[in-house]
């Protein structure tokens, strides 16, 4: 069991149940979002025994509670954890790739009161192509 994971989720007043550790460690494995179907394949390419609709409402509740976020994704939703500063997400309209932008960066927006959350652009690699 990884213990970060079992007291973020109690942090967060749910339980650490199997598939919840199952599933954000899957996601702590990878940077870029990863959508239900994506994690439930790679789960089950390693032997878990977790089914999809069992992932979707993991996913569910874990961007509930704050602790991953969820982003949409050539016409499906997919979810990544973040880091715990204030942040904003730039996203790439191409590959989906995600970096997180530090909130200050933005000021002049936040002082006039937005709530940014994510900006999309292409990312650098999709630039190349």
């Amino acid at each position: 069991m990884d213990h970060r994971d079992a007291r973020d989720l109690r942090s967060r007043g749910m339980t650490a149940t199997g598939s919840r550790l199952l599933v954000l460690r899957c996601l702590r494995a990878r940077r870029e979002p990863w959508s239900a179907g994506e994690i439930h394949a790679h789960l089950h390419s390693r032997g878990d025994r977790v089914g999809l609709t069992t992932v979707y409402r993991t996913l569910a509740a874990l961007a509930r509670a704050g602790l991953v976020h969820a982003f949409e994704r050539n016409g499906e939703t997919a979810y990544r954890i973040c880091g715990e500063d204030e942040h904003c997400h730039v996203v790439c309209r191409a590959c989906g790739a995600v970096t997180e932008v530090a909130a200050s960066a933005l000021q002049t927006a936040l002082a006039d009161g937005f709530r940014i959350e994510e900006i999309h652009g292409t990312c650098p690699d999709c630039l190349e192509r």
